[in-house]
């Protein structure tokens, strides 16, 4: 997919499952392990856009989320090999930023909500409308359109609002470096490729080690705002891969 604003998608259903709250200590089905996900080289500058077509919901038994799994041809299963940043101390069992997860104000804005979540936390105090018209170099004050948008994109708003925009990678993140960059107080955004097609945003913001689980925030407004199942589940699985990472954000 490419960086150039689209049409929105019509047809649109309401996104994955999720929680109202993590609580440690619950178990979740559906977990892949990550046995088998072999490493790969770092490829050409991702370009895939978010279109936030968030797949139909399913009952509360039905697991961590209900999404799409991509092809390993797009990336999904390939771990970014980009050097991460120095990371302090040893690894904490557990740890969960406290963010505050925006819901997307248009449709296709899932990738502005992640990443002005992300300028919030970093102490910036713009709206979704701001950050998007940075975005894309436009003129502040006016409406931005409900455009997709690449990480790319990301870090051009977040180097507008004066934050390190950190590193744009194809490929998934290993669980030792989301510990690092949430060590470090480091929220990491995330882009997902449904297996139904098209592709959502997310945004990393803890870990918990007695289960391998990743925490994440979902912008999608009709879903639970945040999130959780164990990282070999949430690289691949039956209902989405995440293919690209934006990390190092504020270093």
């Amino acid at each position: 997919m490419n960086s150039v604003p689209t049409t929105p998608r019509t047809g649109q259903v309401s996104g994955p499952r999720a929680v109202t709250a993590p609580r440690e200590g619950r178990r979740l089905g559906r977990r892949l392990s990550l046995t088998g996900l072999a490493a790969a080289v770092l490829l050409a500058l991702p370009t895939a856009a978010a279109t936030a077509t968030p797949a139909p919901n399913t009952s509360p038994a039905a697991g961590p989320t209900n999404a799409g799994s991509a092809p390993a041809a797009s990336g999904a299963s390939t771990a970014a090999t980009t050097p991460s940043p120095a990371r302090p101390g040893a690894a904490l069992a557990a740890r969960r930023l406290n963010i505050t997860m925006q819901a997307q104000a248009k449709t296709n804005w899932c990738w502005a909500a992640s990443g002005n979540t992300i300028a919030t936390w970093m102490g910036r105090g713009y709206s979704q409308n701001q950050f998007c018209n940075a975005a894309f170099n436009r003129a502040q004050g006016t409406e931005c359109p409900n455009w997709q948008a690449t990480l790319g994109n990301v870090q051009t708003a977040l180097r507008w609002a004066g934050v390190n925009p950190g590193w744009y990678v194809n490929g998934w993140l290993r669980y030792s470096t989301v510990q690092g960059e949430i060590n470090a107080n480091r929220p990491i955004e995330t882009r997902i490729q449904w297996s139904s097609g098209g592709g959502h945003m997310h945004l990393l913001y803890g870990y918990d080690t007695t289960n391998d689980w990743v925490y994440w925030g979902d912008p999608w407004p009709s879903n639970y705002r945040y999130n959780w199942a164990a990282h070999g589940w949430y690289v691949n699985n039956s209902e989405f891969a995440w293919t690209h990472s934006l990390y190092g954000i504020g270093a």
